[in-house]
C-alpha cells in the first residue's frame, strides 16, 4: 500500500498495490477520495480509482463530477527531483469525453514539512489580502 498525505485539511489516501477494487464497494457507499489500486508499468505507477463520492469537487474552483467518475493517474519519475503526473478523468455524466491533465512536481526541500491544517491560525497569506475599498466606504 502507498499512503498519500495531504497538508490541506489533513486528509490521506491509500493506494492498494496489485490489488483489485472490492466487488461490494457500492454496498459501503462511495468514499471521499474513492478506492484506488495501483500497478507498475515499467517505471510508471498507474493508479485506477473508482467509487469517488459525488459530493467532492475536482478542484478548488468547485468543478463537479458524478459518482460514475473513473480516474486513471500516472506517476512517472523524470529525474531524482521531479515526477510527471497525469490524470485522466472519465465521467460520462458530466463530460462528453475523457480528458487528461499533466503536471510536473518537484521534490520538496529537506527543510519542508507537512504542516497542520487550520483555516484560522497561522494564515501566512494575510499580508496579501487586500481590503475591498468599496465595501469599506459603505460602512
Amino acid at each position: 500500500m502507498i499512503a498519500v498525505l495531504f497538508e490541506y485539511q489533513t486528509t490521506y489516501r491509500m493506494i492498494y498495490i496489485d490489488g483489485t477494487h472490492p466487488k461490494d464497494l457500492g454496498d459501503y457507499g462511495s468514499e471521499f477520495v474513492g478506492h484506488s489500486t495501483g500497478k507498475w508499468e515499467g517505471d510508471v505507477l498507474v493508479v485506477d480509482t473508482i467509487g469517488i463520492n459525488d459530493r467532492s469537487w475536482l478542484d478548488t474552483a468547485g468543478h463537479e463530477h458524478s459518482d460514475k467518475l473513473h480516474l486513471t493517474e500516472r506517476f512517472e519519475k523524470i529525474n531524482d527531483d521531479a515526477v510527471k503526473y497525469s490524470a485522466t478523468f472519465d465521467d460520462p455524466v458530466f463530460f462528453a469525453k475523457p480528458f487528461t491533465i499533466t503536471r510536473n512536481f518537484k521534490r520538496a526541500k529537506e527543510t519542508d514539512r507537512i504542516l497542520p491544517y487550520s483555516c484560522e491560525e497561522n494564515n501566512i497569506d494575510v499580508p496579501h489580502l487586500v481590503p475591498n475599498k468599496k465595501l469599506d466606504s459603505q460602512k
